[in-house]
């Protein structure tokens, strides 16, 4: 079984900041996935596609 992940539209997501802050508390992995630019993140658990 794998680990449990979170995808997140982030062109559509107002509460980015929410996801990783209870992703960071669980030990989940996020990928953000977006077609404009996002800032990529000191955090090894996010990923930007």
């Amino acid at each position: 079984m794998s680990a449990p992940a979170i995808y997140v539209d982030a062109d559509a997501c107002p509460v980015k900041a929410e996801v990783e802050k209870v992703a960071e508390r669980l030990g989940v992995a996020v990928t953000y996935v977006s077609n404009g630019g996002l800032r990529p993140s000191r955090d090894p658990m996010i990923r930007n596609v």
